[in-house]
């Protein structure tokens, strides 16, 4: 279990693609929250933020399918594992730092809740790698095989700055909270899911499994690489992911992938391969940061 996340200092840009950062398309720069649960190293310590506190159950629909040229996601976005209880609930610990935010149509962020929706995503069956990195324009990043999606690792504050959505909010222990009732991940969320921890085998670890898909098309792992260790930002790209053999459709194939880790951004920086757009999840997240759009990742998004 990670126990620690890096979260980058004030001032990182989120407007190139670089390693420990990611790239946004609207561009940026990161402001580092005030939060009792980072040190002034910019460690996260996971046991003192508080979680969202609470047990609910879901089932859990999704089909995935192939075809020669094409992988194909159909389901209703909800989790096959417990998640918090959502709306936040007064008097737990989680609950004052959800109440801050306003969030469009609730009296406030705390009060969203996690409701089922329309997941319908085709990617490329075998991605290949672009030229140069694309940027991040819109807040789904991947589908998980556990039946939620990842999303992008930035959010807003009141202030308008963006921030780690890690840093700034307590989230599920699945590292999980919904937005616009559209429950998603964020860091190192293999926690939950069926054997993506790398657990060892007769006694060997070895390379964590694939736990998702990027809307690019390529595979997301859990935090283990080829030698079994965890993988550190060093030991990736400017995207989050590497290249090497990996299984693949049932084949050993040498190809890239990303990896989940404990270092911002966690999970995917940027897009290697030529990502989709995914209905209903927020294309654009509008095209400017500003106030009614605080803590997207959280849940609220300017109507247009």
């Amino acid at each position: 279990m990670i126990t620690r996340l890096l979260t980058p200092p004030t001032g990182t840009s989120i407007a190139s693609p670089a390693r420990d950062t990611l790239y946004a398309c609207k561009g940026g720069t990161l402001t580092r929250p005030d939060r009792p649960w980072i040190d002034a190293h910019g460690v996260i310590d996971v046991f003192k933020r508080p979680f969202v506190s609470g047990t609910m159950r879901w089932h859990k629909v999704l089909r995935v399918w192939t075809t020669a040229t094409k992988r194909h996601f159909r389901g209703n976005g909800l989790p096959d594992h417990f998640t918090g209880r959502f709306p936040v609930q007064k008097g737990t610990p989680a609950y004052k730092y959800y109440a801050e935010i306003p969030s469009p149509g609730y009296p406030n962020a705390a009060a969203i809740p996690i409701k089922s929706w329309n997941l319908d995503v085709t990617v490329p069956r075998n991605p290949t790698v672009a030229a140069q990195p694309t940027c991040i324009d819109q807040l789904t990043t991947g589908m998980a095989l556990a039946g939620g999606t990842f999303h992008l690792e930035v959010a807003t504050d009141a202030a308008d700055r963006p921030v780690d959505p890690n840093a700034a909010l307590p989230l599920d222990r699945c590292w999980g909270h919904p937005y616009e009732t559209q429950y998603h991940y964020h860091g190192p969320s293999q926690t939950c899911f069926d054997k993506a921890s790398g657990r060892p085998k007769h006694g060997v670890l070895g390379h964590s499994p694939l736990v998702g898909y990027a809307i690019d098309g390529f595979g997301i792992y859990g935090p283990r690489g080829e030698d079994g260790k965890i993988v550190r930002n060093e030991d990736l790209d400017v995207c989050h992911g590497h290249t090497h053999a990996i299984t693949w459709d049932g084949k050993k194939v040498v190809m890239y992938h990303y990896h989940l880790n404990g270092e911002y951004p966690y999970s995917i920086g940027c897009f290697r391969g030529t990502p989709v757009t995914v209905p209903g999840s927020g294309h654009g997240w509008c095209h400017q940061w500003d106030r009614s759009s605080t803590l997207a990742a959280v849940g609220t998004r300017r109507r247009h």
